[in-house]
């Protein structure tokens, strides 16, 4: 049974580092694609349609996808409206899109 989700799992990964949907296709989104997960790249789409009425204003906006999710909030979002999000305001752990143990030591025994 842990063998199937974990198949699972594999296989939404690679489908969400081929398969771009339409909304991603602009681009405000073209550093993210193929670099940030599928969930994280939904969350920006939903946040950065609170862009036109939280606007600049930090009191408006909250920042909580920044403080919550480690996402560019509305607040600053805004300032890319023209240009593309950088890959640096996105947290790292939403840039990991493999699931292998790579890097990851066993503990010695001693």
């Amino acid at each position: 049974m842990i063998m199937l989700q974990d198949t699972k799992i594999k296989a939404s990964f690679e489908t969400s580092t081929h398969v771009v949907a339409h909304v991603f296709k602009v681009t405000l989104y073209n550093r993210l694609l193929s670099m940030v997960s599928g969930y994280a790249l939904n969350q920006i789409v939903i946040e950065f349609e609170r862009v036109y009425y939280a606007g600049k204003n930090p009191f408006h906006c909250g920042c909580v996808m920044r403080t919550t999710y480690g996402l560019p909030c509305a607040r600053e979002l805004s300032r890319y409206v023209l240009g593309t999000i950088p890959l640096e305001t996105i947290h790292m752990f939403w840039q990991r899109l493999s699931f292998s143990n790579q890097g990851l030591s066993e503990p010695q025994v001693i």
